[in-house]
C-alpha cells in the first residue's frame, strides 16, 4: 500500500506543477535564450491557451513552435556532436524539433530547469499520444 500512497502522492504533485506551469506559461515568461557563441538574449515564451504550441517572442518577432514538433527535452549539457553547435552549462534546457533544429534556453536553477524539462515532456507527450 506504502508504494500506492507515493504514486498518488507523486501524481498529484506532478499535476500541481503542471497547472502551475501551464498558467505561468499562458500569460508568458521571460527566458534567456541561447544563441550562436554562448551568448544569450532575453525572450519572452508563451504557451498558447490550447496548449498546442510555444511562442517564442524575441526581437520583436513571434516565432510558433507546435508542441507536436518537439522531439525531445533535453537538460544540463550538451555535447556538440548532439546537434548543438555551442557549449551548454547545467541550467541549460534544449528543445529539440522534428526537423533537429534547437532551441536552447537557460534557467536560474537546477529545480526550475528540471521542472520547466518535465512540464515540457509531459506537455509533448500528451499531443504525442492524441
Amino acid at each position: 500500500e506504502g508504494s500506492s500512497d507515493a504514486a498518488a502522492r507523486e501524481a498529484m504533485a506532478l499535476r500541481e506543477l503542471m497547472k502551475r506551469f501551464v498558467q505561468e506559461m499562458v500569460h508568458g515568461r521571460q527566458f534567456p535564450v541561447v544563441l550562436g557563441e554562448g551568448r544569450t538574449e532575453t525572450c519572452r515564451l508563451i504557451l498558447t491557451p490550447n496548449l498546442l504550441y510555444l511562442q517564442l517572442e524575441i526581437a520583436e518577432v513571434t516565432h510558433d513552435i507546435p508542441l507536436r514538433n518537439v522531439k525531445d527535452v533535453c537538460a544540463g549539457k550538451l555535447t556538440s556532436s548532439q546537434l548543438v553547435p555551442i557549449e551548454l552549462d547545467e541550467l541549460c534546457n534544449t528543445l529539440v524539433l522534428r526537423n533537429n533544429e534547437c532551441v536552447t534556453f537557460r534557467l536560474s536553477s537546477i529545480k526550475e530547469r528540471d521542472e520547466f524539462t518535465k512540464c515540457l515532456k509531459v506537455l509533448a507527450l500528451a499531443l504525442d499520444q492524441s
